[in-house]
């Protein structure tokens, strides 16, 4: 390689890297019609996606307190159990009530926890129910939304047979 070559090379670099640099202040330079930006929030939180709906402890306790009530005929209590309650149902529902009355199983008392979203109108929780020789027994159970929480029509019969099987 020549001297010639290695000279011109350099000077192509150099002149490269002035005008590269030159660049780069006049791009970084403020002038008077460029208004400065200032950062005003760093840190924020973005925003999340919406919760889920779902019912509360409370809610739940209370719908599961209106079905075991021994003083309401059971299919009076259509409106807390999904789709409904039929009479064969009812009449089924009602019997084992009254049986778990007569053997002293009852008021039921029922603590929920672990409520989950399990998709659209819908949601899952660890619902345990105990009464006087009631050992405490705990079941997950799906509720739904039907233009209000009601216990799904597979978790009220689990439910019946929770209670009835003390």
């Amino acid at each position: 390689m020549s001297l010639k070559y290695l000279t011109t090379g350099l000077a192509g670099v150099t002149l490269v890297g002035a005008a590269a640099f030159g660049v780069t202040s006049i791009a970084s330079a403020p002038t008077a019609a460029t208004p400065a930006i200032t950062p005003v929030v760093f840190g924020a939180p973005l925003p999340l996606d919406p919760a889920a709906d779902v019912p509360s402890s409370d809610d739940l306790i209370g719908l599961l307190n209106g079905l075991a009530d021994p003083s309401v005929p059971f299919r009076s209590k259509g409106n807390l159990v999904e789709g409904g309650v039929g009479i064969v149902e009812g009449r089924t529902a009602d019997h084992l009530i009254a049986n778990a009355s007569q053997e002293g199983d009852l008021p039921l008392s029922f603590q929920v926890a672990n409520i989950q979203p399990a998709g659209p109108n819908a949601a899952t929780a660890t619902v345990t129910a105990s009464g006087p020789k009631l050992a405490p027994r705990s079941q997950t159970v799906t509720f739904v939304d039907e233009g209000g929480w009601k216990l799904s029509r597979g978790s009220a019969t689990t439910l019946l047979s929770m209670a009835s099987a003390g």
